[in-house]
């Protein structure tokens, strides 16, 4: 294909052949002919950023959660998932900051398998880990002294190699799909990695199937079992008014629980009646408005974090998702393309940013992951 001299942000290439007719190529992570190519320097600094702000949260959180053996439960096991997956998702950064500066692809078939193939996965992988993190929160509160499906170890490893082998066959498209296509633009040889659909109607069916798998379903799974839980917060909530009940928590498992709740028995069981009476008629009152004043202020507060991870899981993943939309819309559109290569790249960069919100909204807003990080930092 021959560009026109003097046309800025170059993001589409044409050709015609019998079987598709004509058709266009997002660019995708290289743009030609930038009006302002200093922007592209910005955008590495944004990718830079993002890459060590990821590698740092996450890395802290694996450590507090892996150091200390009272952390060792199986919410935590799959947040230490989830970081491993986001830090692999920031991985990819430093290789689109590349393409940004130099434009034409020069990373070779390889990478331009490999990158989109790698992004595509580890972002999939990262949204259902988030949703296994809701169910078994859910169980742990809902249902706290049954096990759940994934309470032993050869079930919880079964359960994370069928979420990377379901995420691996579905993403395996972009790896074979994506590839190298060399143009002419301007009397000279330029090479860009893009999606190579093999079939008419292969890109209308594949974005169906994003848009369902990646996004419309984790987001219904993550509502509803967050929705349960802050149900049996509120009925806690009105129990907690009339008796002394065990409080739901966040940052333990049913095994945890069903310690405690012995403990607790056995020190009841322990005391003498007359002690027991004496300790009852003059605390009870006391106690009864100190536990509801307390459960009140924590209730407030899961609430917020509760529906702070359903609002963050729609408003990180939906504009990539929006993008993908428009793509496959405007792609179509040969009278004249609207989007550029830095409008998804821009989308990108803001996508990437979970990989650093993860790790604080899943971690390091339990009290108990902040004083991991504060002992960590002082040893």
């Amino acid at each position: 294909m021959a560009n026109v001299t003097g046309v800025r942000d170059v993001s589409y290439f044409h050709d015609n052949d019998d079987i598709f007719g004509n058709r266009s190529f997002f660019t995708f992570l290289s743009e030609f002919h930038r009006a302002q190519p200093q922007l592209a320097y910005v955008e590495v600094t944004i990718l830079v950023v993002i890459t060590v702000a990821a590698y740092v949260t996450n890395i802290i959180l694996v450590l507090v959660l892996t150091r200390d053996r009272h952390m060792h439960n199986w919410t935590n096991y799959l947040i230490v998932h989830l970081c491993c997956v986001d830090i692999l998702l920031a991985s990819t950064a430093p290789f689109i900051a590349a393409a940004r500066v130099t434009q034409s692809w020069t990373m070779g078939a390889g990478v331009c398998h490999g990158l989109t193939y790698t992004m595509t996965l580890s972002a999939t992988v990262t949204m259902w880990t988030m949703v296994l993190v809701s169910i078994e929160r859910c169980h742990t509160i809902v249902k706290p002294f049954t096990r759940g499906c994934i309470y032993e170890t050869r079930n919880f490893s079964g359960t994370l190699v069928t979420v990377w082998a379901g995420c691996g066959v579905y993403c395996l498209p972009m790896a074979l799909y994506f590839k190298e296509r060399t143009f002419t633009l301007d009397g000279d040889e330029v090479v860009i990695c893009t999606l190579v659909w093999p079939a008419v109607g292969a890109s209308n069916v594949f974005t169906v199937l994003a848009l369902i798998l990646t996004f419309c379903i984790p987001l219904v799974v993550i509502s509803v079992n967050y929705y349960r839980v802050f149900r049996t917060f509120w009925a806690s909530r009105a129990r907690v008014k009339t008796r002394d009940v065990p409080l739901p928590s966040l940052s333990t498992d049913s095994r945890t629980r069903e310690r405690d709740s012995t403990a607790s028995v056995g020190n009841h069981q322990g005391t003498s009646p007359g002690q027991a009476d004496g300790a009852n008629i003059g605390n009870s009152n006391r106690n009864s408005r100190l536990k509801t004043t307390a459960f009140s202020g924590k209730d407030v507060r899961v609430v917020k974090i509760l529906v702070m991870l359903v609002v963050t899981f729609l408003v990180m993943w939906l504009p990539v998702m929006i993008m993908i939309l428009l793509i496959q819309v405007d792609g179509e559109n040969f009278q004249g393309h609207v989007l550029k290569s830095h409008h998804f790249v821009s989308v990108l960069c803001f996508t990437l940013c979970n990989a650093i919100l993860n790790p604080m909204f899943y971690g390091l807003l339990n009290q108990s992951n902040r004083n991991g990080v504060r002992k960590l930092f002082r040893s």
